[in-house]
């Protein structure tokens, strides 16, 4: 080891030297605590040896400079003292000193005290490199952990870009609002004309959060387009529209069970079309929460009682379209069931009722002036940790 020998006393310097350097360690003197601390900031000693009372700066008081400092390094301290006492022992050990010897000095007591010191030091080297180790493994995953922060930004603008940004399509106007839970999420939505007189339309809500649910509800964007086989465009006629949501339902259902792997991914859903010809609103509801429907000359807003089975968790389910009356006017919202668990000003969660009144109050207004009134009063922009899960409104309205 490297020992630092601090003495005012040139015999006991020599005596130490003498017995250490037979020992097999390098030795440097100082002569009091202010020459050891000049010496320690300029060189690695692995153990220092002290004597009590020095002039200038004594032993104890060479201690706290040691503890204080911010060295690289372990440094192991044994104080030298001739006094007794537990009240001494203890004010050596505040100081920071590891160990104590008794002088004079008796060469095999200082021989097991170093043995103690080198496996002291060894432990703080083992230390140190595991602690360097683990400072390296934390580097690496802060570094992977902002890689994967970024993708996921990037990742949420993707999948926000994937959602319609036109809201005017003929006699159809459309608003909606998303949000997702984490950076990406489950919840996704589209809506797009057939034909001059078809508008068709679908709310996504896959089950669970994050990349997996994301992933799956792009797949969803792509197995729904205007250009999906899934459509069969052939049966797009005055006869057949109102059975197609049931079967676009139904092979929706089944490609999910043979081409995707979706694991333990199911998705509930609302999918429909706008006949603005004959006026009229087809539509399939699976397992997604029911959703309001206004028509002119009715008292207001009321909650289409409809059921269905989700998307995705068994083969060959058959599903049923739903038909009801469209006039100019009228008002369609769908809505994920996140809404529904957003808490309110009150501390509790909002209901279909408290959304039914909130949707009430702006019957009056144009479709494209509904969602900033809302976001405000609905609380739709809470912070993450208040929201447990995507969010996603629809709101469409025939003129």
């Amino acid at each position: 080891m490297n020992i630092l020998v601090v003495d005012d006393a040139r015999d006991m310097q020599l005596i130490l030297r003498r017995i250490l350097t037979l020992m097999g360690h390098h030795v440097v003197l100082a002569d009091h605590g202010e020459a050891a601390w000049e010496l320690i900031q300029q060189q690695h000693f692995q153990l220092v040896i002290s004597d009590w009372v020095m002039p200038f700066m004594d032993g104890p008081t060479l201690c706290r400079t040691i503890r204080a400092a911010s060295l690289p390094h372990y440094v192991y301290i044994i104080l030298l003292t001739g006094m007794s006492g537990k009240q001494n022992l203890i004010q050596g050990m505040e100081a920071g000193a590891d160990d104590f010897a008794t002088k004079p000095i008796v060469r095999e007591e200082l021989e097991v005290r170093l043995r103690a010191a080198q496996r002291v030091l060894d432990l703080e080297h083992r230390l140190e490199d595991k602690n360097r180790h683990l400072e390296s493994v934390n580097h690496s995953l802060s570094a992977a952990q902002r890689l994967i922060q970024s993708d996921l930004e990037r990742a949420a603008v993707l999948q926000t870009g994937v959602l319609p940004s036109q809201k005017n399509f003929g006699r159809v106007s459309v608003d909606w609002f998303f949000q997702p839970a984490q950076y990406i999420g489950g919840d996704t939505f589209n809506y797009f004309p057939l034909n001059d007189d078809l508008f068709f339309f679908y709310s996504i809500d896959v089950s669970g959060h994050g990349i997996a649910s994301a992933l799956l509800s792009m797949c969803l964007q792509t197995l729904l387009s205007a250009t999906s086989e899934l459509h069969c465009l052939t049966e797009l006629n005055a006869e057949a529209i109102a059975n197609v949501p049931s079967r676009l339902a139904a092979r929706l259902n089944q490609h999910l069970h043979e081409k995707l792997d979706t694991g333990d991914h199911y998705l509930t859903m609302i999918m429909g079309v706008v006949d603005t010809q004959q006026e009229r609103l087809h539509f399939v509801q699976a397992g997604h929460p029911q959703p309001f429907l206004y028509t002119p000359g009715t008292s207001g807003l009321v909650q289409v009682e409809c059921t269905g089975f989700p998307i995705g968790l068994l083969p060959e389910v058959e599903y049923e379209t739903i038909s009801v009356p469209f006039p100019s006017g009228s008002r369609f919202v769908l809505y994920s069931d996140g809404l529904l668990e957003l808490p309110t000003a009150h501390d509790e969660l909002l209901t279909e009722t408290g959304l039914l009144q909130a949707l009430q109050a702006s019957i009056g207004q144009p479709v494209n002036t509904l969602i900033e009134p809302l976001r405000v009063q609905l609380g739709l922009d809470q912070a993450v940790q208040t929201r447990p899960d995507d969010i996603s409104l629809l709101i469409m309205e025939l003129h």
